[in-house]
């Protein structure tokens, strides 16, 4: 997960999301703070973790 400090406070996107919307956080000019590798923590686009492993 990306953490970004953004106008609306810090949020935690994921791997593909960023990839994905790379323009629109341009745009927005969200600055990238640090990542994190924790499957807890969930994309606030997707709503999703960076990988979903199978049982």
């Amino acid at each position: 997960m990306h953490l970004f400090a953004t106008e609306d406070g810090d949020k935690w996107v994921c791997i593909t999301c960023g990839v994905e919307e790379e323009a629109m956080i341009s745009e927005k000019k969200w600055e990238w703070c640090f990542d994190k590798h924790d499957q807890t923590l969930r994309c606030s686009l997707c709503g999703h973790p960076d990988y979903d492993f199978e049982d």
